[in-house]
């Protein structure tokens, strides 16, 4: 038995070439429009439809992903009502509960800087200021030759689901309550130049994170 093909883009009502800002904003119209709570129960699959989509297409990563499947309509036509695999990647269509998942390699990983951050911050490899500014310190030869370092950090990001207009008093979401905001872990690469300064600062935007600036200060020692 077939399918038909969810096209997310269309489910939002805006173009595949649609900006971030304009997918938010069709998002946060037809959330508003359709939430169980203002348009009745009835409402509430097309509700959990447009938040999938929202889920899939506010997401890089899962955006170019799901363009790139696009291009395989025999794929989707092929699917049943489990996972579909396209380009190592997982989507379930049955459920509204989207994930995306491909896993990334750095060729020039430094592992003793790699890992989740509470864990790296217990051993000693990764310091944190009183600022909340990270410190790195660098061996000799890490700094000569620089790298990624990769650090796991749970961080607020706003909620996939209600895609930040949860409130008190307000919207409700299912997944975040009213807070607009879920716990979640990230991985945040930070890429050290080659002869890496000692006093060096790296600043990083984490994406969709509350707070998305993290500071990192380099010691080479």
């Amino acid at each position: 038995m077939t399918t038909a093909v969810v096209d997310l883009y269309e489910v939002l009502g805006v173009a595949r070439s649609a900006t971030a800002a304009e997918m938010r904003h069709a998002y946060r119209r037809l959330a508003l429009a359709h939430h169980p709570d203002r348009a009745g129960p009835a409402s509430g699959p097309r509700f959990a439809a447009i938040a999938d989509a929202y889920r899939v297409l506010s997401d890089p990563l899962a955006r170019a992903t799901y363009d790139a499947s696009l291009a395989d309509q025999s794929a989707w036509r092929r699917r049943d009502a489990g996972p579909v695999h396209s380009g190592g990647v997982a989507w379930n269509v049955s459920t509204n509960n989207w994930r995306a998942s491909r896993p990334v390699h750095y060729p020039d990983l430094l592992e003793r800087l790699s890992g989740r951050l509470t864990d790296l911050l217990a051993t000693g490899a990764v310091r944190q200021l009183e600022d909340g500014v990270l410190e790195l310190p660098l061996t000799p030869a890490e700094a000569r030759g620089g790298g990624t370092a990769a650090i796991v950090m749970t961080v607020q990001v706003a909620c996939a689901t209600c895609g930040g207009i949860a409130r008190p008093r307000g919207v409700w979401c299912r997944t975040c309550d009213y807070a607009g905001s879920v716990a979640e872990d990230i991985t945040v690469p930070i890429s050290i130049p080659r002869n890496a300064p000692h006093g060096g600062r790296i600043d990083l935007k984490i994406p969709r994170a509350r707070e998305p600036q993290l500071r990192i200060h380099l010691r080479v020692g």
